[in-house]
């Protein structure tokens, strides 16, 4: 079964933050983190950290390593598709 293209978690936290009705700054000074790192992450040019996904479930309650594994399965789909632009390598012999 083929994934699709994954949403970078910042763009779910965006949603979640919105629901909550918190402002970037709010959400930062209660995350401890600067507004320009969560800003970073919700606009998908940082990555989720487990530092970060330890935060978030902590505030948000969520299950440890829910954030990472949203991180991991974008990674993951963003590499397949930039593999797919390159030869396939070849696997290696003992």
């Amino acid at each position: 079964m083929d994934m699709h293209d994954p949403a970078h978690p910042g763009e779910l936290l965006a949603g979640w933050l919105q629901d909550l009705e918190l402002t970037v700054t709010a959400a930062a000074a209660h995350l401890g983190v600067s507004r320009v790192m969560l800003s970073r992450i919700l606009h998908g040019h940082a990555a989720i950290t487990a530092d970060m996904d330890v935060r978030l479930s902590q505030a948000l309650g969520t299950s440890p390593g829910y954030w990472l594994r949203l991180q991991t399965q974008h990674d993951l789909w963003q590499a397949q598709q930039r593999a797919k632009a390159r030869p396939v390598l070849q696997r290696l012999a003992a």
